[in-house]
């Protein structure tokens, strides 16, 4: 079978393929190949129809929507910043469990109407400081947000949180939670009805 012939499954590298890979290893859609050992970004299953493909998270909605994958597992967060996108959410894994949530000192939402704010996630902080009535500048950092009130660089920071040790080693405090966050399993809009059968197949393996 070609590539361009097979059912892709996109998955993210990082913490999410951490915590999914021995669910998916439970499976008939174990991968055959090692990750660690290869390269390739396309590995062969245990299934002959099916390829996982290993990218970034942040682009598993993009490929997804392009129907250049077919499903794919991604984080919560991914999709509140991808809203625009064409895909289906299809179920809660119920894995890598955190919280997104506005941060900073105790008193910073104090008689405000204006906060400078640091986070990689600019569209879901601007809608949800406009819920609060607080007008956002947004300061896109892409890590390490939890300085940034402390050099000045921001008032707050809106970023996943999962313990908060490192916000309270940092002087911050979780002011509120945005939502609660977690893995799903997402399909493109098309391939929900031309490879259904896969898609049910996969769904239903892992979320048994």
């Amino acid at each position: 079978m070609k590539d361009t012939d097979s059912f892709i499954l996109a998955l993210p590298k990082g913490r999410v393929y951490e915590d999914f890979i021995p669910t998916l290893q439970k499976t008939k859609f174990a991968l055959r190949d090692d990750p660690k050992k290869s390269r390739k970004m396309l590995l062969d299953t245990e299934h002959p129809e099916v390829k996982v493909l290993i990218i970034r998270g942040w682009d598993v909605p993009t490929y997804i929507t392009s129907g250049a994958a077919h499903a794919g597992v991604v984080g919560k967060d991914i999709l509140m910043e991808k809203e625009e996108e064409e895909f289906v959410e299809l179920s809660d894994l119920s894995l890598g469990k955190c919280r997104l949530s506005l941060a900073g000192r105790d008193d910073v939402l104090s008689g405000t109407s204006r906060l400078r704010i640091a986070t990689k996630y600019p569209k879901s902080s601007t809608k949800y400081m406009n819920s609060l009535g607080i007008q956002a500048e947004v300061i896109y950092l892409n890590g390490a947000q939890e300085i940034a009130p402390i050099l000045g660089l921001s008032d707050a920071i809106i970023d996943l949180v999962d313990t908060g040790k490192t916000l309270k080693e940092n002087g911050l405090e979780e002011l509120k939670v945005i939502a609660n966050i977690s893995t799903r399993l997402i399909a493109n809009k098309a391939s929900i009805k031309t490879r259904s059968k896969l898609i049910n197949e996969i769904s239903e393996a892992l979320t048994q």
